[in-house]
């Protein structure tokens, strides 16, 4: 652990203040802090200080940052785009550990210190694509915490030896069962979803479920989830992402859905697309529904955009939502910070004294304007080691 003292900063855009980071936790915050001897000391120069973002749903496996731009055509259809990706990964020059580390980087420089990632399980990839995520963690664990979710990408029903690979990869770093459109991919909405809470519950973890299909269709799978996370006593442990039926549902089935969601406690994380209705998240979120908001693809062979910052993604949600005043805009952060924490069940995410000991420094008049501006993150610390400074990754950790 490293202890570290930030002097001069301001706690969530409030009064400046000093913290202190020992055994990597906070264990002082205030304007008058003397340290031991030994204390490294930063000036944070009048920066807001921040808990740091949480990037809950990427995928490492998938991506092509860092790396000579790779030109992409998107076909028509899930399916072909999911067809499409597997014949391109096949002749890529550049390993799975490469891509992911790229990435992982990029996240922490800024501002994210815990990932969820899926990594695509199959027949025609194995355990590969997770063993090599594993090793570019391995070179990047000081800085970001990272968690795995096991994912049937080509299908997992129509994919025979999908399930028990996905099981195994339980046992070998995973920790979250995926799922992926029950009816339209697996074309058996039932037993995909029997399948996957099964191994879920007899191997004691949680599960994250991509969710597209829209409409009447995908609200009724989102009965049928809510249905089994509740008989098998999994309450706020079943995440859904996207969820678009939520973004064109009326104002009864909408009323209706949130009721099941909160009920079973089952969360939703949004990527914001560009051209889709997604959930109303802050409608969700006033209803008691954990929600938060998260990259997904981005720079792969499914889409061009995105860049790893979570900041930028807290601004698109406040843009598409049409946030305005400071206390709109302020929600908007929490998305991509707080709520992506409770979301997780991170524990010690905050700037509260016994919190875990990782921060993010923007500079900054307040909240609000740090959203509208996205300023480049002036200092990352994770659990006080100081692991990127203006918005660049630190090779050799705490320089």
């Amino acid at each position: 652990m490293n202890d570290l003292l930030l002097t001069n900063v301001r706690p969530d855009a409030g009064a400046p203040a000093s913290i202190l980071i020992e055994n990597g936790l906070i264990s002082a915050i205030g304007p008058d802090i003397k340290p031991r001897d030994g204390v490294k000391v930063v000036d944070g120069k009048g920066a807001i200080a921040i808990a740091p973002f949480v990037e809950a749903h990427v995928h490492l496996d998938k991506i092509l940052w860092g790396l000579p731009w790779h030109g992409i055509n998107v076909p028509d259809s899930l399916r072909a785009m999911i067809d499409n990706e597997v014949e391109i990964r096949r002749t890529l020059p550049w390993s799975v550990a490469e891509r992911a580390g790229n990435l992982m980087r990029q996240c922490v420089a800024n501002g994210s210190t815990h990932i969820r990632s899926h990594v695509d399980i199959s027949p025609e990839y194995k355990l590969d694509n997770l063993h090599g995520v594993l090793a570019a963690w391995e070179k990047t664990k000081h800085a970001v915490d990272l968690e795995i979710v096991a994912f049937p990408q080509l299908g997992m029903l129509i994919e025979p030896g999908t399930a028990e690979l996905m099981e195994a990869a339980l046992d070998e770093g995973a920790s979250i069962i995926g799922g992926i459109d029950p009816a339209s991919v697996d074309g058996d909405a039932k037993g995909h979803l029997d399948t996957i809470f099964n191994i879920a519950h007899r191997k004691q973890a949680k599960i994250d479920i991509h969710l597209h299909e829209r409409g009447e269709l995908g609200l009724y799978e989102l009965g049928l989830i809510t249905e089994r996370a509740k008989a098998l006593g999994m309450q706020d442990k079943v995440i859904v992402s996207h969820a678009f039926c939520l973004g064109t549902a009326s104002r009864d089935e909408l009323a209706r859905t949130m009721d099941l969601l909160a009920e079973a406690g089952i969360g939703i994380i949004s990527a914001v697309p560009g051209d889709i209705p997604f959930p109303p998240m802050f409608e969700l979120a006033e209803y008691g529904v954990r929600c938060a908001v998260a990259s997904d693809s981005l720079r792969d062979t499914w889409n061009p955009h995105g860049n790893g910052d979570m900041l930028e993604r807290c601004w698109l949600l406040s843009w598409r939502s049409n946030c305005r005043t400071d206390a709109e805009l302020t929600a908007a952060l929490d998305m991509g910070t707080r709520r992506g924490a409770d979301l997780l069940d991170l524990d010690g995410h905050g700037l509260e004294i016994g919190c875990d000991g990782s921060l993010v420094l923007i500079e900054g008049e307040n909240l609000a304007q740090i959203v509208v501006d996205r300023p480049k993150r002036a200092l990352v610390v994770k659990r006080g080691l100081v692991v990127a400074r203006d918005g660049k990754w630190i090779d050799g950790a705490g320089a």
